[in-house]
C-alpha cells in the first residue's frame, strides 16, 4: 500500500511532465498564437490531394503545390506520401471552411503520436519482467519522455508545419508504434491477433507517409507473421482449427495488405508503373550527382547527422545553434545545402543509449531476434545516409533505429547494479542537455534562416535570442536611413527594403538583430540627400546570418559622393563571414549613394544587406579610429 501510494506523486510528476511537452508542442506548433487554423507552406496541397481522391484521381491542382509538384503528361501530382492527404478527407466534409488549414494540427497530432509511441516502447521493455515501475524505472521512462519529447528532431519537425515536415512525422509516427508493437510480440507481452493487427495498422501510416519508415516494419510484419503460422502449424498441436486459425493471422495482417495495395495503386495512378519511378525527381537529374542513393555519400551523411563541428556551437547566448551541412564531395550531392544539429549533440541521450543498447546485444545470449531486428532498421539508417540530399528533417530517419537500441538498453539494466545507476542518471541529465540544445537551436533556425514560417514570430524569436546591433562609431543625434526616403534607387533583381533584408525578414548578422536596416540585393544601389549637420555615415554592412543555405553569396559594399568618389570599399563578403563596420565622414558631402555589387562572380546569394545605417548629426560626437 506505501509503495502504491508513493508512486502517486511520481505519476503525477509524470502527467504534469507530459502536458509541458505538449504545451511545448503547440506554441511552437503554432508559432505562439496558439492557434491550430492557419496556412502553412504547401499544406494546400495534401487538402487539393484529398478532394481529387474522392474521384480515384491522384491529380493536385498546381496553385497548391507549385513548383514543388511533378508534371506528368497534363497532370500535377505530388511526390509526397497520400496519408496526411488521407486524414483530411473526413475533415474537409464536415468543415470545409478548414480547407488548407490542417497542416499544424496534422503535425501536432503526428508529434505528440511519436512521443506517445516512444514512452510506450520504454515501458513495455522496463515492464518486460511483469514487474511494476519502480523508482529506477520511473527515471528510466521520464528519461525517455523528456529526451525524446524535446531532445530528438520530433522538435524541428513540429516547429514548422510546413509540406516537407508533414509526411516525415507521420512516418515516424507509424515506425515507432510498429516498433512498439514489434517489442511486444517478441517478448510475449500481447496476444498474437492484436499485435499483429497494430502491427499492420501502424506499416500502412508509415508505408503511406513515407516509404522508407515502412520497410523494417514490413520485413519485421513478415517474419512475426510466418512465426505465428508456424506456431499453428507446429507438431502436437491440434489440425482442428487450422483454417480458423490461418484465416484469423490473415484478417490481423490485412491492414498492412490494404495500405500495401492502396500504395501500389497510388503509384501506378501517378507514373503509369509501380517499378519506374525516375519522374520522383524534381530537384536534379540524378546521372549528373551519382544517382539518388550513393555508398560514396555515406561518410560525409554521418559527418553532418552525428559529427561534431564547432558551427554547432557559439560563444553567445543562446549557443547552439544549426550548421550548414559540409561535404567531401560536392558533386555527389544537391548543390543547394541546408543545416542540421549533429544527433551527438541534440540527441545525446539517444546516442549514448544506443550504443549502451549496441553493447548489451552483444553480451546477451539469445539477442539474435533484436540484432536481426536491429539490422532491419539498419537498412532505412543505411537508405537515407546514401541519399543526395542532407538536412536536419532527414535525421528523423535515424530515430527508429536508435529507439530500437535504446530499448535494448533499457532491457539490459534492470538490475540495479552500480554501473546501471550511474549511467540512469547520466542519461537524464543528457536528456535535459538534449533538450536545450534542441529546443535552442529549433527556435534559431526559425529565427534566423526558415523563411517559412510567420514574420511576426521571426521578429519575436529575434528579440528572444539576439541581442541588437549598435553602431559604436556613431554617438549622438542619428538619422537613420530607413526613416528617410531615398531620391534615387536601381536594382537588377531585386528593390531595396527597409527594416529587413530584401525578401523582407528581419535582418540578422553574426547572432545580432538590427530592427533598422536597409536590405538590398546585388547589383543595386540607393541614394540620399545628406541631412543638414550631418557630418558621418555609420553602419555595419553584411550578408544575413540565413545567407549559409544559400551557395555562392560574394558582395562588396560602396559608398559613393555626388562625383562619385569612393568614400568607402568594404572587403569582399561572402555568406558565413562576418559583417564590416562602415564609417565614412560627409563633411563636404551633399549626396551618398550606398551601393551593393556582385564582386564580379554573378549575382546569386548576393543579398547584401545594410545594418542600423546612419547619419551623424552632432560633429563632437565624431570618431574616426
Amino acid at each position: 500500500m506505501q509503495a502504491s501510494a508513493a508512486r502517486v506523486p511520481v505519476r503525477c510528476l509524470f502527467a504534469a511532465l507530459i502536458l509541458a511537452i505538449a504545451g511545448i508542442y503547440f506554441w511552437l506548433a503554432t508559432y505562439g498564437t496558439w492557434s491550430l487554423a492557419g496556412n502553412e507552406l504547401r499544406g494546400e496541397a495534401f487538402d487539393s490531394l484529398a478532394k481529387h481522391l474522392l474521384t480515384l484521381d491522384v491529380s493536385v491542382d498546381y496553385e497548391a503545390i507549385d513548383w514543388e509538384g511533378l508534371t506528368i503528361g497534363s497532370r500535377t501530382v505530388m511526390y509526397f506520401g497520400p496519408f496526411p492527404a488521407l486524414l483530411r478527407i473526413v475533415p474537409n466534409l464536415l468543415f470545409p471552411s478548414m480547407y488548407g488549414l490542417w497542416s499544424r494540427s496534422s503535425c501536432l497530432l503526428a508529434a505528440l503520436l511519436s512521443v506517445a509511441a516512444a514512452i510506450a516502447i520504454g515501458r513495455a521493455v522496463l515492464t518486460t519482467d511483469g514487474r511494476a515501475l519502480d523508482g529506477r524505472r520511473w527515471i528510466n521512462l521520464i528519461t525517455v519522455a523528456v529526451g525524446f519529447g524535446l531532445g530528438t528532431p520530433v522538435v524541428y519537425l513540429v516547429s514548422c508545419g510546413r509540406i516537407y515536415h508533414e509526411s516525415i512525422l507521420w512516418g515516424l509516427c507509424g515506425s515507432l508504434w510498429g516498433l512498439y508493437f514489434i517489442v511486444r510480440l517478441l517478448n510475449r507481452q500481447i496476444r498474437t491477433l492484436p499485435g499483429l493487427s497494430g502491427l499492420a495498422v501502424s506499416f500502412g501510416v508509415a508505408l503511406l507517409s513515407r516509404v522508407t519508415f515502412a520497410i523494417p516494419i514490413a520485413l519485421a510484419l513478415a517474419f512475426l507473421f510466418m512465426r505465428s503460422l508456424a506456431e499453428k502449424f507446429q507438431v502436437g498441436t491440434a489440425k482442428a482449427g487450422h483454417a480458423k486459425a490461418v484465416l484469423l493471422l490473415v484478417l490481423a495482417v490485412s491492414p498492412a495488405v490494404v495500405g500495401g495495395a492502396f500504395q501500389l495503386w497510388y503509384t501506378y495512378a501517378r507514373f503509369g508503373s509501380i517499378l519506374d519511378i525516375t519522374n520522383i525527381n524534381t530537384y536534379v537529374r540524378r546521372t549528373e550527382i551519382g544517382g539518388t542513393f550513393n555508398l560514396r555519400r555515406i561518410p560525409s551523411a554521418l559527418r553532418n547527422y552525428f559529427g561534431l563541428t564547432a558551427g554547432s556551437l557559439s560563444q553567445r547566448p543562446p549557443f547552439f545553434q544549426v550548421a550548414r551541412v559540409q561535404y567531401a564531395n560536392d558533386a555527389l550531392f544537391l548543390e543547394w545545402k541546408e543545416e542540421t544539429l549533429s544527433l551527438s549533440l541534440g540527441s545525446t541521450w539517444l546516442v549514448l543509449g544506443a550504443a549502451l543498447g549496441v553493447l548489451a546485444l552483444l553480451r546477451r545470449p539469445r539477442s539474435a531476434p533484436v540484432i536481426v531486428l536491429v539490422l532491419l532498421f539498419a537498412v532505412q539508417a543505411l537508405l537515407i545516409s546514401t541519399y543526395y540530399l542532407v538536412t536536419q528533417r532527414f535525421a528523423a530517419e535515424f530515430l527508429p533505429l536508435l529507439m530500437l537500441l535504446f530499448a535494448a538498453y533499457l532491457g539490459a539494466s534492470t538490475t540495479p547494479t552500480r554501473p546501471a545507476r550511474f549511467f540512469e542518471g547520466l542519461l537524464l541529465v543528457l536528456a535535459l542537455w538534449s533538450a536545450a540544445a534542441t529546443v535552442v537551436s529549433t527556435l534559431q533556425w526559425n529565427q534566423a534562416i526558415n523563411d517559412d514560417v510567420p514574420l511576426d514570430y521571426k521578429i519575436l524569436l529575434t528579440r528572444l535570442l539576439d541581442r541588437e546591433g549598435s553602431v559604436p562609431r556613431c554617438r549622438g543625434t542619428l538619422v537613420r536611413l530607413a526613416d528617410l526616403e531615398p531620391i534615387a534607387e536601381q536594382a537588377s533583381f531585386a528593390r531595396m527594403r527597409k527594416n529587413a533584408t530584401w525578401n523582407g525578414v528581419p535582418l540578422v548578422m553574426d547572432r545580432t538583430y538590427y530592427p533598422s536596416a536597409l536590405g538590398m540585393h546585388a547589383n543595386g544601389s540607393v541614394t540620399y540627400v545628406i541631412p543638414a549637420g550631418a557630418v558621418a555615415f555609420c553602419a555595419v554592412a553584411g550578408l544575413p546570418d540565413r545567407s549559409v543555405s544559400c551557395l555562392g553569396g560574394s558582395v562588396i559594399f560602396e559608398l559613393r559622393d555626388q562625383n562619385e568618389r569612393v568614400l568607402y570599399r568594404s572587403r569582399t563578403i561572402r555568406s558565413g563571414e562576418e559583417s564590416e563596420s562602415v564609417f565614412a565622414d560627409l563633411r563636404g558631402v551633399d549626396r551618398l549613394s550606398l551601393l551593393v555589387t556582385d564582386a564580379g562572380d554573378g549575382i546569386n546569394c548576393d543579398h547584401g544587406s545594410w545594418g542600423l545605417p546612419v547619419f551623424l548629426i552632432e560633429p563632437a560626437a565624431v570618431s574616426s579610429q
